[in-house]
């Protein structure tokens, strides 16, 4: 999956081929997920990571929130190396875990979770403030059109006036047959 150049955009390798990203969540749970996976679901495929010892590297600064499609997810396992087929053989699902050690990994669950409702959360703001500029733009069109429509009936009035007070009387009924016929 993380070789395969036709989503190369969405999962690659880094430069020193210790670790690979994940781009466009989105689009990386649409595409590419149910090719390899009885799912589509980013926070299952993190939690299937963290089962087999993978580890996400965080670059973000702790409180940064970025919309999901522009997050980039890098994991890392000692095991897994560009170009190293001969390791995978070694990383193993982890074994049963202690309670203890199975009530942390559902906080890293939740932590997943809670990523994933974030970004979502974020993408619907995005989507609002579109929403909203697009919105005051058609307000904003609407008025101009009013604006305009007033001068246009303006200047109609005008020059109706202008026709029936300079216009001999037959010119003012083929006048108004022709404007308003």
């Amino acid at each position: 999956m993380v070789g395969d150049i036709q989503y190369q955009h969405l999962i690659a390798w880094t430069y020193s081929g210790t670790s690979f990203i994940v781009c466009s969540i989105t689009e990386f749970s649409r595409d590419v997920l149910p090719k390899h996976f009885k799912h589509n679901n980013f926070s299952s495929f993190v939690r299937q990571l963290n089962m087999y010892g993978f580890h996400k590297v965080n670059k973000s600064p702790r409180g940064h929130r970025t919309l999901a499609e522009n997050q980039i997810w890098e994991f890392s396992h000692s095991k897994f190396l560009r170009g190293r087929a001969d390791l995978l053989d070694e990383i193993k699902r982890k074994a049963l875990e202690t309670d203890l050690t199975r009530r942390e990994h559902n906080g890293t669950d939740m932590n997943s979770h809670m990523t994933m409702m974030q970004m979502a959360q974020s993408d619907m703001r995005q989507q609002l403030m579109q929403l909203q500029n697009n919105f005051n733009k058609v307000v904003k069109d609407l008025e101009d059109t009013r604006k305009e429509q007033s001068v246009q009936s303006e200047m109609m009035k005008g020059l109706m006036q202008f026709m029936s007070q300079n216009l001999p009387t037959p010119c003012k009924y083929i006048q108004c047959y022709y404007l308003f016929g």
